[in-house]
């Protein structure tokens, strides 16, 4: 292994729900990355960082509020801090595992690195399923994962958060044109054939009203699927989660959209999304 490729596992946190565990990583360099991994039930899911912190300001997130990125990941680290945990947890493909990139970073700000690894990580670690979260940031790279990527069994998730474009720069500083990006991801459907998944963080008194629903639904149509997150507090963050999750859900599941409420698991280590730290 490259010197620079060797990172290592410091610490290991326990969630009381007994199938998370948050792995604090070290790499060659003195930096701090975590990586959560969940023994779910009918599969691993391990979710991993592409880059040391990040600059995209989320001011939902850990690492966006403390704007801490310090640089990208290598595609052998990306993988060398997967495979610290399959050997770790000894995953010898009794059920498939989740390999996310939904852990620390702007993955699309990393793209070579993340798709070298994936391809990687199939070919060694075949039949199973990849994903990824983005901001949407970068409309290019999205429409190059649905060739990119295409032999691989894949999931793209936008993170959303608002449909009116002047609260979604409110909690996404760095962002791209909303009207552009649902036309965007359109045509990543034609072309990969694979149906994309919305992700909404349902935010106090921010975005949850039934006009935002009103919105979102006028943005993305009938048929979409869209999962609604609680929000995992995160430090120096005054944001709270949404106390209009039934009212929002039904709002838009009458208009006919696919909704699914979603909690993740280790938030009581900060494992959970936004609460991954870097250092």
């Amino acid at each position: 292994m490259n010197e620079k490729a060797n990172i290592k596992i410091e610490d290991i946190k326990y969630s009381t729900d007994k199938i998370t565990r948050k792995y604090v990583q070290r790499t060659y360099d003195n930096l701090k990355i975590e990586t959560t991994y969940v023994d779910y039930i009918n599969k691993h899911i391990i979710c991993f960082s592409t880059q040391v912190g990040c600059n995209l300001g989320c001011k939902f997130c850990y690492n966006g509020i403390k704007h801490n990125f310090k640089r990208n990941l290598t595609a052998e680290e990306i993988s060398t801090q997967i495979e610290n945990i399959i050997k770790n947890e000894k995953l010898n493909g009794n059920k498939p595992i989740l390999f996310s990139a939904m852990g620390i970073g702007e993955p699309l700000l990393n793209y070579n690195n993340l798709v070298e690894s994936f391809r990687y990580l199939n070919n060694k670690y075949p039949n199973n399923k990849f994903a990824l979260a983005t901001t949407g940031i970068s409309l290019e790279h999205i429409l190059k994962l649905a060739e990119d990527l295409k032999n691989i069994n894949f999931k793209l998730t936008i993170s959303l958060h608002s449909a009116f474009q002047e609260k979604r720069n409110n909690l996404i500083p760095i962002n791209a044109d909303l009207r552009t990006l649902v036309n965007t991801v359109k045509e990543y459907e034609k072309i990969s054939n694979k149906q994309v998944e919305w992700n909404y963080v349902l935010l106090d008194g921010i975005n949850d009203t039934i006009n935002d629903a009103k919105e979102l639904f006028e943005l993305l149509g009938k048929n979409e699927f869209i999962k609604i997150n609680k929000f995992n507090k995160v430090e120096n963050s005054n944001l709270v989660e949404s106390k209009n999750l039934d009212l929002f859900i039904s709002e838009l599941k009458n208009n006919g959209m696919q909704v699914e409420y979603y909690e993740t698991n280790g938030s009581d280590i900060n494992g959970a999304c936004g609460q991954m730290i870097a250092e």
